[in-house]
């Protein structure tokens, strides 16, 4: 189910009446609010092939059970059992992924399996989503071994030393029936907060990655008279702009890239449907994780923000702490720094830059054309490191080397979005081909590109004067013309949206 779809807003109309239906403050109101979002959030995955519910339950129910124990084996001081805990639950989760995502690629790739076999599992399909809730699982293990979720109901689900003893109390002289039934409920109470945590419908198949420690210790009774509205609505206005208006019309024109006649098409066409497409992902997914943001806020819960306007960066290491920000710190948390970072030498750190990246090119797609992307941009991180170090670390660039840093910067990382939008190497080479053609243009393309593509040039602009010029900002935030300006955005939405299209993230 889109985001940008009817069936998508009848159900959240519905999911938020019922959400904060009267009798949710209560003192049942958590339990009420937080099961009406998990069914929300199972309509919303399972609406386009309810298949994939079972993969989902089987990560849910896995996850909350390595939870659990780790809880108990950490109460009771057991380190060794922590630790088989922890490797057993992030295996299992790798395998989830490696099954569905990278089987098809790797048995490719061994000449003595039998052809049934490869075949058979290049039909594996590829559940939507599959990496954003692996991740999310992953980094509650992690997490909750290391001591950083701090949560009521963690005695819930264990026992807790408090709630030991406190149990020892009340269960005196109960049967032992008893006794399991108030395992057992502790345990669905769990089940229930960390499902909610993994499926909650706005970040379940494209993120951002929100981590346990920041989600969990939102989990309460919500009301409806504490919604940040004006965060809300500009969130979701922005994004669906960015969606609708800008990226889904400028697909209609980069999707010639991917065409055969391509072989038809001018240097300056090609050019600006390169520039068109790396503003399109921009905007879609930029679009997405607003949209995500926004909805959260609705039902009472903040997720970090997923994007720093990165088209200003003036190195690839900067437009990676600006670009998929909760992707970026996954990375760091839980494999850049377990790898040693940059605390074993000058030689590791490069190494271990290149190999976070060439896994994250792997992340977003089990092909060639993805572990290049990685690949070039860890060569890039690692050059620039390099570099700046010799250069010193404090030493503040000049106007002019910002700019030239803004330009190498936007050009590298335009020229690399080549691999995500070509369906394999060979298209690319054709692109490069006909670079050297012939001039000519087609007109379509560049209008397309220069009109839309506008929007996230002043988007960025927007950014560059939040960040340099804070007193104008203040003073534009909650004036009429920030109001005039969304309620043009809103009427775009209306009369300018292209025709719908998925969201790019959707397939990773």
């Amino acid at each position: 189910m889109l985001f940008n779809s009817w069936e998508f807003l009848v159900l959240l109309v519905v999911t938020f009446a019922a959400y904060y239906a009267p009798w949710s403050g209560g003192r049942h109101g958590k339990a009420w609010q937080v099961s009406i979002a998990l069914l929300a959030s199972v309509i919303f995955y399972g609406w386009e092939d309810p298949r994939l519910l079972l993969l989902l339950a089987v990560s849910c129910v896995g996850n909350s059970i390595a939870t659990g124990r780790i809880i108990l084996h950490k109460l009771s001081g057991d380190d060794a059992k922590v630790k088989r805990w922890v490797r057993t639950a992030v295996i299992l989760n790798l395998a989830l992924l490696g099954v569905f995502k990278y089987a098809p690629f790797f048995a490719g790739m061994l000449p003595f399996l039998p052809t049934q076999w490869v075949e058979a599992l290049r039909g594996i399909p590829l559940p939507i989503g599959i990496s954003f809730y692996t991740f999310h699982g992953i980094s509650m293990i992690i997490d909750v071994a290391r001591g950083e979720v701090i949560r009521e109901s963690d005695a819930l689900m264990s026992g807790g030393e408090g709630a030991a003893d406190e149990q020892g109390r009340n269960t005196a002289g109960k049967s032992r029936l008893g006794i399991l039934w108030g395992y057992g409920l502790r345990f669905a109470k769990g089940v229930r907060d960390i499902g909610f945590y993994l499926l909650f419908f706005p970040q379940l198949v494209a993120g951002p990655i929100v981590k346990a420690k920041q989600f969990w210790p939102q989990i309460a009774s919500k009301r409806f008279a504490d919604i940040a509205w004006g965060a809300a609505l500009r969130s979701l206005i922005l994004g669906y702009f960015l969606k609708m208006v800008v990226a889904d019309n400028l697909a209609e024109q980069t999707v010639t890239l991917t065409k055969p006649w391509l072989v038809f098409a001018g240097p300056v066409d090609l050019v600006m449907l390169l520039y068109g497409y790396s503003l399109q992902i921009f905007a879609d997914f930029a679009g997405y994780s607003l949209i995500a943001i926004g909805l959260a806020a609705l039902f009472g819960y903040r997720f970090p923000e997923n994007f720093d306007f990165p088209y200003l960066s003036t190195s690839v290491t900067e437009f990676w702490r600006r670009w998929h920000m909760s992707l970026s710190a996954w990375l760091r948390d839980y494999l850049y720094i377990p790898l040693g970072g940059n605390r074993k030498g000058e030689a590791r750190t490069y190494v271990n830059l290149f190999l976070v990246m060439f896994l994250g090119g792997l992340w977003h797609g089990a092909e060639w054309k993805f572990a290049l992307w990685g690949s070039l941009h860890g060569l890039l991180l690692a050059a620039e490191r390099f570099f700046f170090r010799r250069r010193g670390k404090d030493e503040r660039p000049r106007p002019m080397r910002a700019v030239l840093g803004w330009f190498y910067t936007f050009h590298a990382v335009t020229l690399l979005w080549l691999t995500f939008l070509m369906p394999d190497m060979r298209q690319i080479g054709l692109f490069f081909k006909q670079l050297a053609g012939p001039l000519h243009m087609a007109g379509p393309p560049v209008f397309v590109a220069a009109v839309f593509g506008s929007a996230v040039v002043l988007y960025h602009v927007a950014g560059w004067v939040r960040e340099h010029r804070r007193d104008w900002f203040a003073d534009f935030r909650g004036s009429w013309c920030e109001a005039l300006i969304y309620g043009g955005l809103l009427f775009l939405i209306f009369t300018n949206s292209g025709a719908p299209q998925g969201f790019i993230y959707f397939q990773f």
